[in-house]
């Protein structure tokens, strides 16, 4: 008998507008269509008897719908993505985003790819309320910092907890090695940070993620304990769907171009030379003759391109998503760039009605050619010599490729010299594996109990390759060893298993929905770096054995955590009302002892007021207490011994001075939190409105100990910071029909202040308070930035100059569509903030700033009554992102075989940038991921912005 024709319409359930693009599948098979352009869809061949079909949309979720044997038409409404969209809430729970008693940020695969970015936390940038990313540099790869409700610790760990697919993967930062050239461990700043890291997230394949959930606040977070301090970045991959095999393929094609310069001083006449660098430097200038150093340092524009491919669908009862992706972005300065291959296999099985499997597998290889910037000892790093490199000097190398050395330093280091003969190569292999499974043991109109299994590995390989090839001009001034060949290898593992049991309780009077959960984690994080640094090299030899003097270097550590815990959640009142509560227990061998059984409960609510105005159609209030904890770093309950210390020719150990704490314990964070979520005029106005305040006690802290003990300081918890914020998210939709304009914004703001500090005030980074430095004191900002001031009797005191944390962030994103375009962009605004701008510094003290006669001269001298003569504010307002795209019309791409839909794409990054600060980037950060000393600007790696055209083909 021949099947029937189910025709049909698809439409948002709030407007009635026709939904296009909506897959329509028959449950089961690979066959089915998409809907047209108003919504409506005909589906032929479809079997006699009832069946089911599968309805799913990127925006609208999937729902499946029922069709009787003799049904021919039907229409189908589907909720908007924010209202029943499935946000996690616990370890093995979710619940629809419209019940959600907590502020959590969720970022889709279209908004998070509209540009193309480096890294997935490039491309968050101003998509999130909260969350303060920034860019510690320009270099290639990434090196990102991302800080969630304000600071959260002074000495304990910075970053937020990544979990994708179930894996707690690491985001650890890990030193290239350059510090042991450069120097710039030594003296005041010891943190190797300052040798430009990539974040390891940066690893991960934007392209693949369907959607990216951000937990801010310790009530959301409260069921991962102590590693939750920072917050939660949740990341979920792409999945295979019930339909035929769908294709997609991308190519992309672009540049990277140097965004800002800093200019150099214009001399006028030979006296003027004379004066800044003495009699020698006159034969160097001839009158007229200038050279653009920035231009030829950081002009390149060589092609960068991005290939991705994409298959899913299903076979059976197996789905399917597998991609692949070969990036290859080209930095703007000679040797650096930045390299990515992935491949990924996601599978999902069901084994009868009582078994589900899903598995996720993820091979990554990136290669970061970082280049030499930072702050630096020796003065060979790129703008630590630029200033040094006057207009008129020909830094050129000549017809024989050999490069003159730099008359004005000591050492004769040439910039272009070290962009085009220095090495700093970061190699990294990983995979990424994770598997669960789901065991139905009781399924009933009534209730469901299941079993929720799962583990997951993330592992990977870093390899630092550092050369300084003897025939540098500075080489052997810098260390009396002519040449210097490092390599570094990290094995880093993170293992995560868990078990849960979750009951479901739906009775027939519908009077409540309870679940509730429970289960049991493992947890094990490694890392194994060792370093083999080779000096006075064979010229031409860069390998570790060709050199004479050889050292080397191990860093171990190994960390295990246990975690239990206990959730309910319950829907009352016709699902208006949601109440949640939970407590984890956590023990973990970072502890001073790690058999301490630490607690981390959470509790929260909300409820859906019946709407009370025809445009109100849905108005939640909610509030929400948790507590979150902020592990100790490895070894602090242990007193230090290096290893490396030579007594009379004898191996010996001798103490470092710290003493650990054997009673160490995490940081205890506890936060309210409380806001409105609405969502008015049928879903053209949708916003969101939180407000919290959070509290860390036991912070990890350093105390002066008295010299008799053997010890100069030691680790102890002891005082408390307080933050205090404002979030607001609001997106509109003023227009509708052939032409559509969708327009939201993102707000945030945030104070910090240390309530209680047991010990004097103190410094923590920065260079002295004659330039700036970070001080901790109890009632004032936890990120205020100190310095020198001198009054008119001469007194010297040391003075709030300026603060780290912005006033506000907003994010401010549109999109436009006519017909086949869309053209979307994505405003940045930080508004305050505070920077330490020390390049500036050097050029002056060089005399070589763009403005040295009119305003750096009387800097250099204003600088000894005020430090914050170098303290700038640190507002902008970028242009983040703009994306024109053109969808091809269908009777061009039809002409193609097998070909359903294509796409051409004009898009650019960080295309403007509106500030007064006076330094390259007001963005930059030099020492990298550290709780409090940010916003130092010492000779970093140029801003650059991008260019792409795309290409998308769907088969």
């Amino acid at each position: 008998m021949a099947g029937r024709t189910i025709k049909g319409r698809v439409a948002d359930r709030l407007t009635d507008e026709g939904l296009p693009l909506v897959r329509v599948i028959i449950k089961g098979t690979t066959q089915g269509v998409e809907t047209e352009l108003d919504g409506t869809f005909s589906l032929p061949n479809v079997p006699q008897g009832p069946v089911t079909l599968l309805f799913s949309s990127q925006d609208y979720g999937e729902r499946e719908v029922k069709v009787g044997a003799n049904q021919r038409e039907l229409t189908v409404q589907l909720d908007n993505v924010f209202s029943e969209e499935m946000v996690v809430v616990g370890r093995a729970s979710e619940v629809a985003r419209k019940n959600l008693a907590n502020s959590v940020a969720s970022v889709n695969a279209e908004d998070l790819n509209r540009a193309p970015a480096q890294t997935v936390d490039g491309a968050l940038q101003g998509k999130v309320a909260g969350a303060n990313i920034q860019s510690n540099s320009g270099a290639p790869g990434g090196g990102m910092q991302m800080r969630l409700r304000g600071v959260s610790t002074i000495n304990g760990s910075t970053q937020p907890l990544y979990v994708i697919d179930g894996v707690l993967v690491s985001d650890v930062a890990i030193a290239s090695g350059i510090y042991t050239v450069t120097d710039s461990v030594t003296g005041s700043n010891p943190s190797p940070t300052q040798d430009n890291q990539v974040n390891r997230i940066a690893d991960i394949n934007p392209n693949d993620i369907e959607s990216i959930e951000v937990l801010k606040g310790a009530s959301a977070a409260a069921i991962y304990g102590s590693k939750a301090a920072n917050g939660v970045v949740i990341i979920n991959t792409k999945r295979g769907r019930e339909g035929a095999p769908k294709v997609d393929i991308t190519q992309r094609l672009g540049f990277y171009s140097l965004a800002n310069k800093l200019g150099t001083r214009r001399f006028e006449t030979v006296e003027e030379v004379i004066d800044t660098f003495g009699e020698d430097a006159a034969q160097y200038y001839v009158p007229g003759r200038t050279y653009d150093q920035e231009s030829a340092l950081a002009g390149r524009r060589d092609l960068s391109s991005e290939t991705l491919a994409s298959i899913s669908g299903a076979a059976g009862t197996l789905k399917y998503f597998a991609s692949a992706m070969v990036k290859n972005d080209e930095g703007i300065i000679a040797n650096t760039g930045y390299e990515k291959q992935s491949f990924r296999l996601n599978l999902g099985q069901t084994l009868g009605e009582a078994v589900e499997l899903n598995v996720s597998t993820n091979l990554l290889h990136t290669l970061g050619q970082r280049g030499l910037t930072n702050n630096d000892n020796q003065t060979i790093t790129y703008y630590m010599t630029m200033p040094y490199a006057p207009e008129f000097l020909n830094l050129q190398a000549d017809s024989s490729g050999v490069f003159p050395t730099n008359p004005f330093l000591g050492n004769g280091a040439n910039p272009l010299q070290t962009a085009a003969l220095v090495k700093n190569d970061e190699d990294v292999w990983r995979f990424i594996g994770a598997g669960d499974a789901t065991i139905h043991l009781l399924k009933t109109e009534e209730n469901h109990l299941r079993i929720l299994a799962n583990a997951g590995v993330d592992r990977f390989q870093q390899e630092n390759q550092v050369v300084f090839p003897p025939e540098l001009n500075f080489e052997p001034v810098d260390d009396t060893f002519p040449g210097t060949s490092l390599f570094g290898t990290s094995q880093v593992r993170n293992i995560n298993t868990g078990l849960n049991l979750v009951h479901t309780y739906r009775p027939a009077s519908k009077s409540l929905v309870s679940t509730t959960s429970g289960g049991v984690q493992l947890e094990e994080r490694s890392v194994n770096s060792v370093y083999v640094i080779s000096e006075n090299l064979n010229a031409g030899q860069p390998n570790v054995d060709s050199g004479t003097v050889v050292s080397v270097r191990q860093d171990r550590q190994l960390i295990r955590d246990r975690g239990y815990y206990v959730q309910e959640e319950m829907l009352l009142l016709d699902e208006r009302l949601t109440l949640v509560g939970a407590i984890r227990g956590e023990q973990s061998s970072a502890n001073g002892n790690e058999n301490a059984l630490y607690f981390y409960p959470k509790l929260a609510t909300a409820y859906r007021i019946p709407s009370f105005h025809p445009k109100v159609n849905e108005f939640k209030v909610r509030v929400a207490y948790g507590e979150t904890g902020n592990q100790p770093r490895y070894g602090m309950k242990f007193n230090s011994l290096p290893t490396i210390n030579n007594i009379e020719g004898n191996p010996g150990l001798l103490g470092s001075g710290i003493a650990g704490d054997p009673t160490i314990k995490p940081e205890r964070q506890r936060e309210i939190e409380a806001g409105i979520d609405g969502l008015f005029f049928g879903g053209d106005v949708v916003a969101e409105l939180t407000f919290y305040q959070r509290t860390i006690s036991d912070l990890i802290l350093q105390r002066t100990l008295p010299p008799s003990t053997g010890f100069t300081t030691q680790i102890f918890n002891g005082g408390s910071l307080r933050n205090r914020g404002i979030e607001a998210m609001v997106q509109v939709t003023p227009i509708r029909g052939a032409f559509e304009w969708t327009s939201s914004a993102t707000f945030a703001l945030n104070r910090s202040m240390v309530t209680d500090l047991p010990v004097p005030a103190f410094l923590t980074g920065g260079f002295g308070t004659g330039l700036g430095a970070f001080r901790i004191e109890q009632g004032a900002s936890a990120t205020q930035i100190v310095g020198n001031v001198r009054d008119a009797d001469g007194n010297l005191s040391v003075k709030k100059l300026g603060d780290t944390e912005p006033d506000f962030i907003m994010g401010f994103s549109n999109s436009l569509k006519y017909q086949d375009f869309t053209l979307s962009f994505l405003f940045h605004w930080q508004q305050g903030s505070d920077i330490i701008n020390l390049t500036r510094f050097l050029y002056d003290a060089a005399g070589t700033s763009e403005d040295f006669e009119t305003g750096g001269r009387q800097r250099l001298t204003d600088r000894r009554a005020n430090a914050g003569v170098y303290i700038e504010d640190a507002s902008f307002v970028k242009l983040r992102e703009v994306t024109l795209t053109y969808n091809l019309p269908k009777k061009w791409v039809s002409a193609i075989p097998k070909v359903q839909n294509a796409r051409l794409s004009l898009s650019g990054r960080n295309l403007l940038t509106f500030t007064s600060y006076s330094g390259l980037d007001p963005e930059v950060s030099n020492f990298g991921n550290q709780a409090i000393a940010r916003n130092i600007d010492v000779a970093p790696f140029p801003p650059s912005r991008s260019f792409w055209t795309s290409l998308d083909v769907g088969f």
